[in-house]
């Protein structure tokens, strides 16, 4: 049997190449070929796979190269991730037609495991997005240079490149920091994975069940209690609000345990996953970076011990307390406590 071989561009390398050939030797098929590194056409056509050289994009061939003026595919275009439209590198190709099968491999799960979509589009969202938009030279946000307040300390492309050999190194071969960059993405890829399937996912278990229990839990349904502390809710709550067809206000607040064990923290809602400081809505402004005995008073609220000086958190050594903070803040600012809607759970409405 002729082994397979992984053809790619020799010199300079980037995360795409070196993260593209991570995931095709994380697949059983691929699992022993050869990397070939070369910009010899001759070369390449006999590969039995080729990505980011030879200025041909062809699943059919198996030729994954971003770099011709014809090229312009995304997710969206290919049908795969309607949501996203980021012009993709050979990182992002590779995933497209393969992302799925590797991450089955990594996790040693079965290709038809019901987590593996949501999986695949998770960590092309936090993983491999980004290293299609950087390779493609395409700026995270609109803002000029200038506007920036900070540098990111380190991201994978830096570390990437700084696997490279130095400007004045005597010894210039790629080949070994290539072999390295490999390793590298795809142990940040690998571990990124298996957060997610391992932490990530088992929590959104919880967060669906306190969002179909939350009229329990108070009647008005704009509170969740979550039952453990530390789990990650906050994407969880946004994706299955939309997914349950909720309104964006349905839910404003949401309780758990103290990582300590001697209290109940009060969580504002977020306006979109990952923004610390915008939400539906603040703990009362009154409250916002008072503690203690200072703000048992002034809320009412006996056992209440603080409020961030933004009003995103607070927290009280009771649940009954931490409820209440929630439903005063609500009620100071105009909200409607008292349970209107009906809202079905599993078909049954509450």
């Amino acid at each position: 049997m002729t082994k397979l071989t992984i053809g790619t561009h020799d010199g300079k390398f980037h995360t795409d190449e070196a993260f593209a050939c991570f995931l095709l030797k994380s697949l059983p098929e691929y699992k022993d070929a050869e990397i070939i590194r070369t910009r010899k056409m001759d070369l390449l056509n006999e590969c039995s796979i080729v990505v980011d050289v030879g200025a041909i994009f062809d699943h059919e061939q198996r030729r994954y190269d971003h770099h011709q003026k014809s090229f312009n595919e995304t997710m969206s275009s290919l049908n795969i991730l309607p949501s996203f439209n980021t012009k993709l590198s050979s990182a992002g190709l590779i995933y497209a037609y393969y992302g799925k099968k590797a991450i089955a491999s990594i996790l040693s799960i079965p290709e038809d495991h019901l987590d593996i979509p949501i999986l695949y589009k998770k960590m092309y969202e936090t993983f491999v997005e980004a290293v299609d938009a950087v390779d493609n030279g395409i700026s995270q946000c609109n803002c000029q240079k200038s506007d920036k307040r900070y540098q990111k300390a380190e991201s994978l492309d830096s570390r990437v490149s700084d696997l490279a050999p130095y400007w004045n190194d005597p010894n210039q071969d790629t080949n070994s920091g290539f072999f390295k960059a490999i390793a590298l993405t795809g142990e940040s890829f690998t571990n990124k994975l298996k957060y997610y399937f391992y932490a990530w996912l088992p929590a959104r278990v919880i967060v669906k069940e306190a969002i179909e229990d939350r009229c329990n839990f108070e009647q008005s349904g704009k509170v969740i209690f979550l039952p453990k502390c530390g789990l990650p809710w906050k994407s969880h709550l946004l994706e299955l609000e939309d997914e349950m067809k909720l309104d964006e206000e349905e839910i404003v607040f949401c309780i758990f345990e103290d990582s300590s064990g001697n209290g109940y923290r009060v969580s504002t809602v977020p306006l979109k996953d990952g923004d610390s400081f915008g939400f539906r809505l603040s703990l009362h402004k009154e409250w916002c970076g008072i503690r203690d005995d200072e703000l048992a008073k002034i809320s009412e609220i006996p056992t209440a011990f603080f409020v961030h000086m933004s009003g995103f958190i607070g927290g009280a050594k009771t649940l009954e307390d931490a409820k209440k903070m929630a439903l005063k803040s609500m009620e100071l600012a105009g909200y409607n406590v008292v349970r209107s809607k009906r809202v079905k759970r599993d078909d049954v409405e509450f």
